[in-house]
């Protein structure tokens, strides 16, 4: 075995290649927790440990100044970065999924990932746009601004933790600002169902429930069932649905809470029974949200489902970690999962379940402000994303119960 000489304290080894296929001396050592080789060009002991110190000091020189030492690949470094994300507590588990997301995308751009950190210009990321464009084009889809700039969110994080963490020497700039305004300012379609969409999704669910070939079939399509219920009721994003336990919901009854007001008031079960429903995961702040009796009732069949079908009721209310592949079947077998409108194709998928919500709710003449309350988002966000989809039909629906006879001429 080929002989190490310890320098500097011990932080710097001396040796020779134990195969034998060079007989000049190596320094080896460590900078921010990466090992670092170097060659002294010399079989001479004593000229080896000069040149090897000075290195040594060169690069301590180099850190103490924050010049960097290391100049990884950028597929090395955001590998990096997605362990740094997995671990730490300082941005929460919704955010980390994005990151997580983009990242995995953006590693697909093979032009960029072959370059060192230092070499990365905004040009390297137009680049990266344009082939996002290119490849969505490709495939058919259509790539929304708002994806978009999700991807370039998730660079601008990473190229900031890594001047932070020593593997870049500069920060790039608003990599936003690269996306040409008509991507910037895109509005993002929000594609609910309409009434008469929705009934006859669910009416194809019921079929497909009585048509399942397999015990397991009818009981993961019942429970896709009280899903879609559920979620049109209450407005909650999919995330936010997935994670919740039994725990976090409150069955309520207004003619209990009422009693002591009016004995003589009796609703119906439509007014009578809501859900008092505490979120434990949210991409917004964390909040109490309340449902619509139809999510009441889905939730009292989802465990009769569960008690007849002889399934345990665990902490996790759905007990699936997605129902993507189970709602995309059904949409398909509606002739649901996607819809001409103008010159674009738009998709349907679990997202627009909230959207229904939120579009049922704004035609019921319930303020943007009071829903954006409930589904954990801003009163202007919904003006600007869903307000266009109203029916003119609704507002004048809204109009004719105000009993006016007449209307205040307005000059």
């Amino acid at each position: 075995m080929a002989k190490i000489y310890d320098l500097k304290d011990g932080k710097l080894h001396i040796h020779k290649r134990a195969d034998g296929r060079s007989d000049f001396w190596v320094g080896r050592t460590f900078v921010n927790g990466k090992q670092i080789q170097q060659s002294s060009k010399t079989s001479n002991l004593n000229k080896a440990k000069k040149i090897l110190s000075d290195w040594f000091d060169e690069l301590k020189f180099q850190k103490k100044y924050g010049i960097l030492v290391h100049d990884s690949s950028v597929r090395d470094s955001i590998l990096e970065f997605i362990k740094w994300n997995n671990n730490t507590t300082s941005i929460g588990k919704v955010t980390k999924k994005g990151y997580r997301d983009h990242c995995n995308m953006i590693m697909k751009y093979k032009d960029l990932m072959t370059l060192k950190m230092n070499q990365v210009r905004e040009t390297d990321v137009e680049k990266f746009i344009i082939w996002r464009q290119n490849r969505a084009k490709a495939q058919g889809k259509v790539l929304r601004g708002k994806t978009l700039e999700g991807n370039l969110t998730a660079l601008a994080k990473f190229f900031n933790w890594a001047v932070k963490n020593g593997l870049r020497k500069e920060k790039l700039g608003n990599l936003k600002k690269l996306l040409d305004r008509k991507l910037r300012t895109q509005i993002t379609q929000r594609a609910g169902f309409t009434k008469e969409q929705y009934n006859h999704l669910l009416k194809v669910s019921r079929k497909r429930i009585k048509e399942g070939a397999t015990t397991q079939l009818r009981f993961s399509r019942q429970r896709l069932h009280q899903f879609i219920i559920f979620m049109v009721s209450s407005g909650l994003r999919v995330d936010e649905s997935i994670n919740l336990h039994w725990e976090d919901m409150q069955f309520m009854d207004r003619n209990k809470e009422t009693r002591n007001v009016d004995r003589n008031l009796v609703l119906d079960e439509n007014e009578r029974y809501w859900l008092k429903i505490k979120l434990r995961v949210s991409k917004t702040k964390l909040r109490t949200v309340v449902s619509t009796s139809s999510g009441y009732f889905a939730m009292t069949r989802l465990m009769k489902l569960y008690k007849d079908f002889g399934r345990k009721i665990t902490a996790e209310i759905w007990g699936v970690k997605s129902f993507r592949e189970g709602i995309n079947s059904l949409l398909i077998d509606a002739g649901l999962k996607t819809q001409k409108r103008g010159d674009e194709i738009v998709k349907y998928d679990s997202k627009s379940l909230r959207n229904t919500h939120i579009q049922i709710m704004l035609d019921k003449g319930i303020s943007s402000q009071m829903i954006g309350n409930n589904c954990g988002t801003s009163g202007t966000m919904i003006d600007k994303h869903y307000m266009a989809n109203s029916r003119v039909e609704d507002m004048l629906d809204v109009w004719l119960k105000t009993s006016r006879t007449k209307l205040k001429a307005v000059s």
